[in-house]
């Protein structure tokens, strides 16, 4: 049922001026032109991850939330649609299938790979070490790391 509501979440996103300009507090121009590639309800589960750290936290470190602004930016690499993470989660279900099928759908392989190509794409942007390492690490099955176990859970609420 939560992924239901997360399809048409994603469906209806928007993103608002305010959230703009809460973003232009702590991204400089490199950064704010990556975050402008994600597609709109990226964009804002992103901000909604980086809100609920704040809301929920007090975050106000700014590794933590540019990891959270900055943890799915790998999925620029291919056109994941929210039907085709839909069809993604399904096919994950069953992990030798999920494998199988990412050497004939690239947006799979990316998919399933973001926390990878996000780390890399991080290293682009000239993100410091921290948060590289918090995006690749931000679906590790044990993190032992507080900040990853923060991220992990903004984003799976979100």
């Amino acid at each position: 049922m939560d992924r239901i509501k997360q399809y048409f979440k994603a469906k209806r996103a928007k993103i608002y001026e305010k959230d703009y300009k809460f973003l232009m507090n702590f991204l400089n121009d490199k950064e704010l032109e990556y975050f402008k590639k994600l597609p709109v309800y990226e964009k804002r589960h992103s901000l909604d991850v980086c809100y609920y750290l704040i809301d929920k936290y007090g975050i106000k470190e700014h590794d933590l939330l540019k990891a959270a602004i900055f943890h799915d930016i790998g999925k620029i690499k291919a056109e994941i649609t929210p039907f085709k993470k839909a069809i993604a989660v399904i096919f994950n279900k069953f992990p030798l299938l999920a494998n199988f099928l990412e050497r004939y759908f690239y947006f799979l392989k990316i998919y399933n790979n973001h926390t990878e190509y996000s780390a890399q794409i991080c290293k682009e942007i000239g993100l410091n070490e921290r948060i590289i390492d918090i995006v690749k690490h931000h679906h590790d099955k044990i993190p032992k790391d507080e900040d990853i176990i923060k991220l992990q859970e903004a984003d799976e609420r979100n």
